[in-house]
């Protein structure tokens, strides 16, 4: 299954709380793994999944997301 690196601005458990809400909503979306200290999210996903509609989905929770690079 692909995974889905992204780059997520988040500063407290709250932020990481609604990254993991949105991702625990998303059809597709079998596993993530946030990493605080790097302000990494690791998302696991369906063949089918774009992943662009990964970052989108992020990024509707106000934080500022892009791809990991």
């Amino acid at each position: 299954m692909p995974e889905v690196a992204l780059k997520v601005a988040m500063m407290c458990e709250g932020c990481s709380g609604a990254v993991q809400r949105v991702l625990g909503k998303m059809p597709g979306v079998q596993n993530f793994n946030i990493d605080m200290p790097q302000q990494k999210v690791t998302v696991t996903v369906d063949d089918n999944v774009d992943p662009t509609a990964v970052k989108e989905i992020v990024a509707k929770t106000g934080k500022a997301t892009e791809f990991w690079q």
